[in-house]
């Protein structure tokens, strides 16, 4: 016991991290010498080891039964340059979503990742059909890491990504879905100068309803129009407006005084945009490097668009689902899609109609959340996506 006072030592004072940490290496003598986790008295006499910490030591150093590995898993794995976080938990696991688990990972570090970089080597090590992940190999001891390491000269820009950004990126910084509360409130183009109908790059346009607060000139600003409405496929009820992306403008003159005009430039011309198009603040472009993870409660919602308004879709496509934060979704869940199975009748028999079972196509990876809808990038699929496809928790 004199290696375990040696640590309770050094982490006096530390707070609650500094006793996770060392739970967790606790854990992993217990694990290898069959060791009872337990406080040790004397050294931190008003401390003690709850239930919950104890379940997140013991989890951080179990990681996953062996039978659970991908069957081609490889020993050891070295990072490359284009690779995502997606793609390499795929090459672990049958069930990508158990990435966290794999390495050990607690919540916080799942919310806010450790990152991943090219030329880093994943090992995966294998002990009593116990399987984990470390970025080192098992040195003296049997000590190894349980966490990504983090880089220390901050290019967080060399990162390995979730998810593929160039199947996302026009989707990480555009308004997407509006409320009805939104198209009241936003700011809209009134007037064009000298009798235009249309706006292209360079030209000015005078804009209401920008707030005195938000008037910052320079400030950067999107122009969109609401295209349709967002329908629960089931209930039918309107859960947003699908914003038409039509460009940027840039704030050359703020409002002076209430309900005052400003100016604008239009410094991006995606589509056509004149008086009665919408401008919101351009919201700064936060990269995707969540961990993918099953969500934390019980999900079980419907695909409600495919993006681009087609009905159908496959392997790489956007798509809105009916549900999102107020459904306890975050960026980085993943979650399963399915068919419901079609009512049919049983020809063989008495031609009475049956329900066939419910048919698992694929996964997807939920990338933005608003509070009553969501977006997710369909990972993999072997069957059509369907607006009205099941997508839950997966299993």
């Amino acid at each position: 016991m004199r290696n375990l006072t040696k640590e309770h030592r050094a982490a006096r004072g530390r707070g609650q991290h500094a006793l996770v940490r060392l739970l967790m290496s606790v854990a992993g003598l217990a694990a290898a010498t069959g060791m009872p986790l337990r406080a040790t008295s004397g050294e931190l006499p008003e401390r003690t080891v709850t239930p919950a910490q104890q379940r997140t030591a013991e989890a951080a150093v179990q990681g996953i039964p062996a039978t659970d590995l991908a069957p081609a898993a490889p020993s050891q794995y070295t990072v490359r340059s284009g690779d995502t976080l997606w793609d390499i938990s795929g090459r672990f696991l049958r069930q990508p979503w158990r990435w966290p688990e794999l390495w050990g990972m607690n919540r916080q570090q799942v919310r806010n990742p450790h990152l991943i970089y090219p030329g880093q080597v994943l090992y995966l090590h294998l002990r009593d059909g116990r399987a984990w992940l470390s970025t080192t190999p098992i040195g003296e001891g049997g000590t190894v890491r349980l966490s990504p390491r983090v880089r220390s000269d901050g290019a967080d820009a060399a990162a390995i990504p979730s998810i593929p950004a160039r199947d996302i990126e026009p989707f990480l910084t555009r308004p997407l879905v509006v409320d009805q509360g939104t198209l009241q409130t936003s700011a809209r183009i009134v007037a064009l100068p000298e009798a235009r109908v249309y706006l292209g790059r360079g030209e000015n346009a005078y804009v209401r309803g920008i707030a005195a607060a938000d008037g910052l000139p320079g400030s950067d600003w999107q122009v969109f129009k609401p295209v349709e409405p967002v329908r629960d496929p089931g209930t039918g009820k309107v859960l947003g407006y699908q914003a038409d992306y039509q460009g940027n403008a840039r704030l050359l003159r703020g409002p002076e005084g209430a309900d005052a005009v400003a100016t604008v430039n239009i410094t991006q011309a995606q589509q056509e945009m004149g008086v009665g198009s919408l401008l919101l603040p351009q919201p700064a472009r936060e990269p995707v490097r969540y961990v993918p993870h099953a969500p934390d409660v019980e999900v079980a919602g419907r695909i409600a668009a495919v993006y681009g308004g087609v009905q159908y879709g496959g392997a790489k496509q956007v798509v809105v689902l009916n549900v999102g934060a107020n459904a306890g979704l975050e960026p980085g869940n993943v979650l399963a899609l399915s068919r419901t199975g079609e009512v049919v009748r049983d020809r063989t028999a008495d031609n009475r109609k049956i329900v066939l079972p419910d048919e698992r196509y694929g996964l997807a990876f939920v990338f933005r959340v608003f509070p009553g809808v969501s977006y997710a990038l369909v990972t993999d699929a072997s069957s059509v996506v369907q607006v009205g496809d099941s997508a839950a928790s997966p299993r």
